[in-house]
């Protein structure tokens, strides 16, 4: 039996209607030609690389301004110790204190303001880098805890406290 012209023409209708370039997703609500960086505004209490690219389906945000929580995931095409350092150097700024953090092929933060906690999580991707923002309510009110930095290998690993930590000395990882 031999296929019918009409046959054909659906299917090969129907294969290049999965090839389109439009985001297949509902995630994303922002207004058709509207940058997806245009969309960065609502968070001011956050260092924001100048080039940041946001990936929108892999966002997750609720609220806004200073009151935000959720998982902010953007790009900038830079290294990843440059974002690194940008939050290290920056989210004091903002009001953030540390509380760990890691430097490594993926390296994480964790800082502190006011009752939430900010998780950031940094990582090297074939593109450049990928930055994940994760801003959630502190536990027990953001209560105790200690601050260590962890620095990967070829960086001599040390461990550091904050001064004001009575009793408590650096010693070198062994």
């Amino acid at each position: 039996m031999r296929p019918s012209v009409s046959a054909l023409a659906l299917t090969a209708a129907l294969l290049l209607s999965g090839c389109g370039t439009a985001p297949m997703s509902a995630s994303s609500n922002r207004p058709e030609g509207v940058p997806a960086a245009a969309s960065f505004g609502q968070f001011s209490d956050i260092p924001i690389p100048a080039k940041a690219t946001m990936d929108v389906d892999h966002s997750l945000l609720l609220g806004n301004g200073e009151g935000w929580l959720g998982r902010l995931v953007y790009s900038t095409g830079g290294t990843p110790g440059e974002n690194y350092d940008l939050y290290r150097s920056d989210m004091p700024g903002f009001g953030w204190q540390e509380v760990s953090s890691i430097r490594g092929s993926t390296s994480v933060q964790t800082w502190q303001r006011g009752g939430r906690i900010a998780t950031i999580l940094i990582r090297e991707t074939l593109m450049g880098e990928e930055t994940t923002v994760t801003v959630s309510p502190a536990v027990n009110g953001g209560a105790g805890g200690t601050a260590a930095t962890f620095v990967g290998p070829g960086r001599g690993p040390s461990v550091s406290t904050p001064v004001n930590q009575p009793g408590v000395t650096k010693q070198p990882l062994r």
